[in-house]
């Protein structure tokens, strides 16, 4: 009788390792085909070569080009409170254009000596965005020929044209509240000075050494008194 139990059990021990034998052969093919599967959907790549977010397959990473902007180059710049400020212009150019951009933020100040001694700059265009120009910003610029001062413009530093001894003629618009002192001294060129704010007051500009200069200015303006004084007034 024992030998009967004893060889049921043994039946039963056996039946139940081949079940679980199935189940293990059939969970390790199904994994098997899963492999495959995700094999035959990934691209092949060979090596040295670059896949991009989106599944595209390059010989090499993509270059990719959001602007083509020269003054990334040619101008050092700082960006607070989401307002531009070149801090220096590192280009050869003898004729510049200042972008009223960049990354994507306006261009408003012209700052504290970034022009400083290119003596080879001819001409500068400042852009409308721009509502100051710093301290010394052109200072020596001993060519320098032709600068704008847009409309938008507040103020003008200390010394932001000393130096500039080729300079012919300035307009300083309506929207200029004040002038520094030595702005303009040493613009040994300079004949022809335009002031459109009758409420600007002249602050020691560095005219009186400008033997040829004429200011044109509001008749009763405070530089239009102090040029008349100086013999160099012209009303507007």
């Amino acid at each position: 009788m024992k030998k009967m139990v004893l060889l049921s059990v043994l039946l039963a021990f056996a039946a139940v390792s081949a079940g679980c034998s199935e189940v293990d052969n059939s969970s390790s093919q199904s994994s098997q085909e899963t492999t495959a599967s995700a094999a035959e959907t990934e691209p092949e790549v060979e090596p040295d070569t670059f896949i991009d977010e989106f599944g595209n397959v390059y010989s090499e990473k993509p270059t990719v080009h959001v602007r083509d902007v020269k003054e990334s180059t040619d101008f050092e710049y700082v960006i607070e409170d989401g307002q531009a400020k070149i801090t220096k212009y590192d280009g050869n150019d003898q004729y510049i254009a200042i972008p009223d951009s960049i990354e994507g933020v306006a261009v408003t100040e012209i700052s504290y000596y970034a022009f400083e001694a290119n003596y080879d700059v001819v001409s500068v265009q400042i852009p409308e965005s721009v509502t100051l120009i710093g301290e010394g910003a052109f200072m020596d610029c001993a060519s320098l020929e032709e600068v704008n001062i847009p409309e938008a413009v507040t103020g003008i530093d200390r010394g932001a044209f000393v130096g500039c001894a080729s300079l012919t003629s300035v307009t300083i618009p309506q929207n200029v509240a004040y002038v520094r002192e030595e702005a303009f001294t040493a613009c040994e060129g300079l004949t022809e000075l335009n002031i459109l704010n009758p409420d600007l007051k002249y602050e020691n500009w560095g005219l009186e050494e400008l033997p040829d200069l004429t200011v044109y200015a509001p008749a009763g303006s405070e530089a239009a008194q102090w040029a008349d004084a100086m013999g160099k007034f012209l009303p507007l």
